[in-house]
């Protein structure tokens, strides 16, 4: 294996194995590296949404502080570089290929089906024990106990954004089974940090964490924001209070995850790793961007891309389409994963379009659109079918008038392959 290609070939070809919880594939392949996870200061976070945009935040906080940060993140949106980034630089393809002509021989050896977040979580905390950054903010895949990440016994600090219903055959069907799976990455002594709100799965988790003697700080419980009308919101910390905070993002729920990264920098803080700075605070929040995230990418008309891609994603989401639309005609582009919850996601954001163009990333997970467009039909009686995001991004651009509005969401990797169509920078 010499090219690049070759092993993005390789790499990819893992991802025919699906999905495969468990520790044991990741457990042994760490093992076999010298357990790189254990050199280490990890942020770990889970959580049903917000966990990339959460993770953005804390990232500029401690830049801004003078850390260097390493994040692992997925999916990626262009280049599978994106998932393994220290401060502003990506893994390069040479790193890559080094990487995965280490690992591949170990991975031959083991007598399980190794998957592709098995083999590139190994590979990230390889580069990262490598290059040693201050922090690494490690985000999960799947759920929590069992996910590749989960590999890390001694954390600095956990972060559970939220809990939502998703994935159910490997989650399970109830929000507490749900919280079940993310708590699994709670660790003894180690602090939590969550914009959990609701109140039994709340408890469930602040019991979790007196169990194993470690504290835990809820938005809304031990910290909180307060908007103002302006767009403004000031911060309420253990600690600290920022007022008159702005951030660049859109959406009142990024000012809650905003709220998760100040709560994290404060506990951060507390460890005497660095001292907080008030100034470098207020900077830090307006340089945060999400590529993907209720981003504006074209004008006349305006095309907008967001991730959303779940009920709890889209009941976010929908209350600033409403704004974005006003009186303007929508054309709202949809493609969703088959496992998600297909009915109520429809049901929310069909209803506020005028009309909807149906499409799907190539993925084997991706909905059929012709299934897509029966849900569809239900809520808004002009759909169209569409086979890729490159046609429905065509049809979409001739239709519309100047005014009008193009959105398209549903599915992080249908925005990846917006941004590929649209040839958009993702950093």
């Amino acid at each position: 294996m010499t090219s690049f290609q070759e092993t993005l070939d390789y790499l990819y070809g893992l991802e025919h194995f699906g999905i495969s919880l468990g520790l044991e594939n990741i457990n042994e392949l760490c093992t076999a590296c010298g357990n790189p996870q254990n050199k280490l200061c990890v942020v770990h976070v889970a959580g049903s949404n917000g966990k990339g945009s959460t993770i953005a935040f804390l990232k500029q906080l401690l830049r801004a502080h003078g850390l260097s940060v390493g994040v692992y993140s997925s999916p990626h949106l262009r280049h599978f570089s994106e998932r393994i980034v220290i401060d502003e630089t990506l893994i390069s393809e040479a790193e890559i290929v080094a990487l995965t002509r280490k690992l591949r021989p170990i991975v031959e050896k083991i007598p399980r089906i190794v998957t592709f977040f098995d083999f590139t979580t190994c590979m990230a905390l390889l580069h990262f024990a490598d290059k040693f950054p201050d922090i690494v903010l490690l985000e999960t895949g799947l759920g929590g106990r069992l996910d590749a990440t989960n590999v890390v016994r001694e954390p600095l600090l956990t972060m559970i954004t939220n809990i939502a219903l998703e994935h159910e055959e490997y989650l399970g069907s109830t929000l507490l089974e749900v919280a079940t799976e993310k708590a699994g990455i709670l660790k003894p002594g180690v602090p939590l940090v969550s914009g959990v709100k609701k109140g039994k799965i709340r408890d469930f988790m602040a019991e979790k964490q007196r169990e194993m003697a470690a504290a835990s700080d809820f938005l809304g419980r031990d910290f909180r924001l307060r908007r103002a009308a302006d767009g403004t919101f000031s911060y309420y910390g253990v600690e600290y209070q920022f007022p008159g905070l702005k951030i660049s993002m859109f959406g009142r729920h990024q000012q809650d995850n905003a709220a998760l990264a100040l709560r994290a920098l404060e506990s951060l803080a507390h460890e005497g790793l660095f001292e907080i700075e008030s100034d470098s605070v207020v900077e830090a929040l307006l340089q945060v961007s999400w590529p993907g995230r209720l981003q504006k990418v074209a004008s006349s008309p305006d095309i907008y891309l967001d991730g959303a891609h779940n009920p709890h994603g889209i009941r976010a989401l929908v209350p600033e389409l409403e704004r974005l639309k006003g009186d303007r005609h929508l054309i709202l582009l949809l493609g969703v994963m088959k496992d998600k919850r297909i009915k109520e996601m429809t049901s929310r954001l069909a209803p506020l379009a005028d009309e909807i163009i149906v499409t799907q990333a190539p993925l084997d997970r991706a909905c059929l659109p012709e299934r897509l467009a029966e849900e569809i039909r239900i809520h808004c009686p002009k759909v169209t079918v569409t086979d890729s995001v490159a046609d429905a991004l065509t049809l979409a651009r001739e239709r519309a008038q100047a005014e009008d509005l193009i959105f398209l969401t549903g599915s992080l990797y249908c925005v990846g392959e917006a941004f590929n169509v649209l040839d958009l920078p993702v950093m």
